[in-house]
């Protein structure tokens, strides 16, 4: 029988333990207990002079491939744990876990195991890349986080810090959303165009969550949160036209560096030797490394951040509540873009541009939204055509025979042959009921859309026909439409235009509409 005289403290304040094993009697040591001796001999024979990382790094790989099947356990409570202040049944209950989680059996264990496995991830240890230790990782996180809150403490940042120091074939964004972790980096995230309104409302000193408007209903909070996604780019289109970023409005750009550590709170040791390297993350943040050196370069945010983001959260709500006839109104409050002025106006960028972007794209995420589309079978439309021509054709022939009895004229001959070209004649007469909603809707219009319609229907809704036509007139085409469409929904209670590659007349006003305009289209046959 051996007998053993060896002396373990757990506390983390320990000294180390003597890697010489005391052996009382003869005999041979256990191999697993030699192990662990042969681990710890790798510290300094003074304890004072080590650093812990390093000797962590160094005892982790001398244990890379060690395996164990030890039927005890031991509880285990330690901040930064570490092999070299662990007792023998600790080791072993340890790296018996750890031989069953690299089998992919994720058994109950105490949180300080776990982290203990995590630094040695975190430095690639057991691993055949650093793609492989990232999949330990989120494994870790996935099986453990729910048990151990704690880990939600510490993983995202750590995450964040791998995607820097090493380089892997994906980029962190990627990552962030593969894993629905981007709430856990709103600093970074944030000036994404969809980043959404939750992430802004934590930057904001106006907290959207208190509104009545966004609270009351399901619906609104979802109308508000896209009408502040179309902000957010209508912003970021304006920032884009002055050559700055979103960001710049926020965050001072003067950039300087900093010395970077990755993995900050982690037991880890820089062991790979970088070479010269620009790591940038989404929304800004870079990270250089030179001479095997990492630096950061920090941004600071301006003062009045907080501010700003508010007016453009309230500015929006304000409009929204506008375009939805709400009951109470809001007033943004003006004074944070004046905080701001200053250093807007470094940008080249106005208060009152930021304000007239938000209503400007409210009104048109409204007008869009309450757009009907119809899709028209163009074989359809041209029947329907026929159809209202050969009607127009008959009312208005009678007409022309009246008018050619009174006035003595015949009716005008056919051209002979292909040397005269074919031009259409066309007319316009207005139905006789007051009472007709289209007779409403023809005398709400201006002679230019009147004229405009004609072309649309004598045209098959040309384009580049109609554009010409409005030039002329000097108006855009779009604004033409929007006015007409604007009249139909008062009287007709829709729109009847379609603006895409042409402009159409939804399938069913082309019979009235022609109809009320009169349109004859007579062709030389």
């Amino acid at each position: 029988m051996d007998i053993f005289a060896e002396i373990e403290i757990s506390s983390e304040k320990s000294q180390p333990i003597s890697p010489k094993a005391q052996i009382i009697g003869g005999g041979t040591t256990d191999p697993v207990r030699q192990k662990f001796y042969d681990m710890r001999g790798l510290a300094s024979d003074n304890p004072y002079t080590w650093n812990d990382a390093q000797l962590f790094y160094k005892q982790a790989k001398f244990m890379e491939n060690f395996t164990d099947d030890y039927n005890g356990h031991a509880e285990f409570s330690m901040h930064y744990p570490c092999f070299q202040r662990m007792g023998y049944e600790r080791l072993r209950t340890y790296f018996t876990w750890r031989t069953a989680v690299r089998r992919g059996e994720f058994l109950p264990t105490r949180l300080s195991y776990v982290f203990l496995y995590v630094y040695e991830l975190l430095a690639c240890i057991g691993v055949d890349s650093p793609v492989q230790a990232l999949a330990g990782l989120v494994a870790l996180r996935k099986n453990y986080a729910e048990q151990f809150p704690a880990l939600d403490d510490f993983l995202p940042a750590w995450f964040k810090d791998f995607h820097v120091y090493y380089e892997l074939p994906h980029s962190f964004a990627e990552f962030a959303d593969e894993h629905d972790l981007r709430n856990y980096f709103n600093e970074i995230f944030i000036f994404d165009v969809d980043s959404g309104l939750e992430a802004w409302n934590k930057i904001s000193s106006y907290d959207i969550e208190k509104s009545k408007f966004y609270t009351v209903e399901t619906e609104n909070a979802k109308l508000l949160q896209d009408c502040f996604n179309a902000a957010i780019r209508a912003l970021s289109a304006l920032c884009a036209e002055k050559s700055i970023r979103l960001k710049d409005l926020f965050v001072l750009t003067n950039n300087h560096e900093m010395p970077w550590l990755p993995f900050r709170r982690a037991l880890f040791h820089p062991w790979l030797f970088q070479l010269n390297r620009h790591v940038e993350l989404p929304g800004g943040d870079t990270f250089l490394c030179k001479n095997n050196e990492w630096t950061t370069l920090y941004a600071a945010p301006y003062s009045h951040h907080k501010d700003l983001a508010a007016f453009i959260i309230k500015k929006t709500e304000a409009c929204v509540r506008d375009a939805t006839d709400f009951k109470t109104k809001i007033t943004a409050d003006t004074a944070a873009l004046y905080k701001a002025s200053t250093a807007l106006g470094a940008l080249g960028i106005t208060s009152l541009e930021i304000s007239n972007t938000i209503e400007k794209s409210i009104t048109e995420f409204f007008k869009e939204k309450n757009r009907v589309i119809v899709n028209v079978d163009r074989k359809n439309l041209e029947r329907i055509r026929e159809e209202a021509e050969d009607i127009t054709d008959k009312l208005i022939v009678e007409d022309e025979k009246e008018k050619d009895k009174t006035l003595g004229v015949s009716p005008p001959t056919p051209p002979q042959g292909d040397t005269v070209p074919l031009t259409p004649i066309i007319e316009t007469a207005y139905a006789v009921s007051e009472d007709d909603i289209y007779v409403q809707f023809m005398q709400s219009l201006t002679d230019t859309e009147v004229e405009a319609l004609k072309m649309i229907i004598c045209e098959d809704g040309n384009i580049n026909k109609l554009k010409v036509f409005t030039d002329n007139r000097g108006i855009m085409l779009e604004i033409l439409v929007d006015n007409i469409n604007e009249k139909a929904m008062d009287t007709i209670n829709d729109n009847i235009l379609e603006l895409t590659d042409t402009l159409v007349i939804y399938e069913e006003y082309i019979t009235p509409i022609i109809t009320h305009l009169k349109i004859t289209i007579k062709r030389w046959k």
